[in-house]
């Protein structure tokens, strides 16, 4: 996050004025800083294992403007005071949604999120531990493959 403060016309103010610029625009500055504490924050975590999903992708509602997820499965996301509906989705999960209000107070607002894989997820991770199909499965996986061609 990054800010340019530009105080008048003047691009280079001279040495000894700046001291009284400091003076003239702290208060403000400071409030402003303050304000960057803003908004949600969160994990998002597989439901069975508790992990945290890296890359998972947090999007709020009315707000095109989405952000992923660290590689713990931790995010952060600047909101202004209001009601939010707030969505995270990863690759291989269902997607969750849920409500979050952020009021005008310092400090940001828990909001976190478990996602339940999908069963097409949960095969592939059998499947690469090792695990077996059984006979059944099988077949049944064989018809569904012949129905799409």
């Amino acid at each position: 996050f990054e800010i340019t403060v530009e105080l008048s016309c003047d691009k280079f103010p001279h040495e000894n004025e700046l001291p009284q610029e400091w003076e003239n625009n702290k208060e403000a500055l400071l409030t402003y800083l303050e304000q960057v504490r803003m908004g949600i924050t969160g994990v998002v975590r597989d439901k069975d294992t508790e992990q945290g999903i890296a890359d998972a992708v947090i999007a709020v509602e009315g707000i095109n403007h989405d952000v992923t997820t660290a590689w713990g499965g931790d995010y952060w996301r600047l909101l202004t005071p209001g009601d939010y509906v707030v969505t995270a989705s990863a690759e291989g999960y269902h997607t969750a949604t849920r409500n979050c209000w952020v009021p005008f107070e310092e400090g940001p607002v828990p909001c976190n999120f478990h996602l339940t894989k999908t069963p097409k997820q949960r095969l592939r991770e059998l499947l690469a531990a090792g695990a077996k199909v059984p006979p059944d499965l099988r077949r049944r996986l064989e018809r569904l493959r012949g129905q799409k061609n």
